[in-house]
């Protein structure tokens, strides 16, 4: 498989999980990227350490809901490394509410980031990506690549919500991608249930509706994976690999199950 060295990449909601991991598995491969996230902490003490390993690191405390964030992003890498060439748009937040007592700040609160800041983070990376030359000829000028979720494929209780918000994501996918091409390809993932601190908060809230005990929502979860296993983040990272790399450049629209086999369309 090809790799990502030179390759300058932007990651949101790099500070821990799936986004961590995305940003250890780009580094190692000699990928130069900003990390994005509105936990600035975060993002410094990664740097400083795939510093230390030999990668060229920005970290950017960013919330991707305020209007200018996006296009700083994009303007720091620019001004960094000259480019942006693969967008991992993996930011993301969730509460866990039975239908009935979801608010108007539950909603707005997990629409805002999932659907509309990943929305305007698209739309800023595409403007910088369809004004620059591709990194060798005959290739996309740039890649997009959002976090999406099963969630987004099915109605789930409790998770209203938070589903409308990734099937938003699947359908802002399809549409830049329809757009965008072919100069770039936007695809996203949609995991299962991966081992990260989002599933202990949706453990968490889960249990407490149902009067359960703690782990008992993860645990079940986890039974009905097909490969008989919990997902990691690295099972997620290596999928975004991929999708960075130039063995998917004639790949755009597509939203792939990392899950397990969970579903099975």
């Amino acid at each position: 498989m090809h790799g990502l060295k030179g390759v300058v990449a932007v990651i949101t909601g790099a500070g821990r999980g799936i986004g961590e991991q995305i940003a250890r598995r780009y580094a190692s491969d000699g990928a130069q990227l900003v990390l994005v996230d509105s936990n600035e902490e975060l993002v410094i003490s990664l740097a400083d350490e795939l510093h230390k390993l030999g990668a060229d690191v920005v970290p950017l405390g960013l919330d991707i809901t305020q209007p200018e964030a996006p296009a700083s992003m994009m303007t720091e890498s620019v001004k960094r490394f000259g480019r942006v060439d693969v967008l991992v748009n993996n930011a993301g937040v969730i509460r866990v509410r039975p239908f009935l007592d979801t608010t108007q700040e539950d909603w707005d609160y997990m629409q805002n980031v999932n659907a509309k800041g990943l929305f305007f983070c698209v739309q800023a990376g595409a403007k910088q990506m369809l004004n620059q030359t591709p990194i060798s000829e005959g290739r996309p000028s740039g890649k997009i690549i959002n976090m999406a979720s099963i969630a987004g494929r099915a109605g789930r209780k409790f998770m209203c919500a938070y589903s409308a918000s990734k099937a938003a994501v699947i359908m802002i996918t399809q549409s830049g991608a329809s757009e965008l091409s072919p100069n770039v390809t936007v695809n996203s993932i949609c995991p299962g249930p991966v081992d990260t601190d989002m599933w202990v908060q949706i453990d968490a809230e889960w249990t407490a509706i149902e009067n359960t005990p703690r782990g008992s929502a993860w645990n079940q979860r986890v039974q009905g994976v097909p490969m008989a296993r919990a997902q990691t983040p690295k099972d997620v990272a290596a999928m975004a690999y991929f999708l960075a790399t130039k063995d998917s450049d004639f790949i755009t629209g597509q939203s792939y199950h990392v899950d397990g086999g969970v579903m099975m369309l």
